[in-house]
Formats: structure tokens, sequence, C-alpha cells
């Protein structure tokens, strides 16, 4: 079985999500017209708002 992807302090990152080196968190995904988007964030909790709001980020 795979293992689940974490942060620097343990906490399970959702399908798309990841850290980056410089610790900014980051969700990438593909839009209705198939381009390629990501949403950065400095925050989890931040990243995960702007996840669920993608416009108004």
């Amino acid at each position: 079985m795979s293992e689940k992807r974490k942060d620097n302090k343990g906490r399970i990152l959702k399908t798309g999500g990841s850290q980056r080196k410089d610790l900014i968190y980051q969700y990438r995904y593909t839009d209705c017209h198939g381009k390629r988007q990501t949403i950065y964030s400095s925050g989890l909790k931040e990243l995960r708002e702007k996840k669920r709001n993608p416009e108004t980020a």
C-alpha cells in the first residue's frame, strides 16, 4: 500500500496538495478547459479555503 503524503508537521495532505521545500503549500488541478492550475498559500487552512473557491483566489 502506498504511503500518504504528509507536511512537515505530520498532517496528511489530500489529493492534489503538496508542500514545497520552502514550506509553501500548493494545490494543483485541471480546470474545465483542460489547463493545469496551481493555487499557492502559506498555510494549510488558507489553502483549503482557496481550494473550495478557486475563483476568489
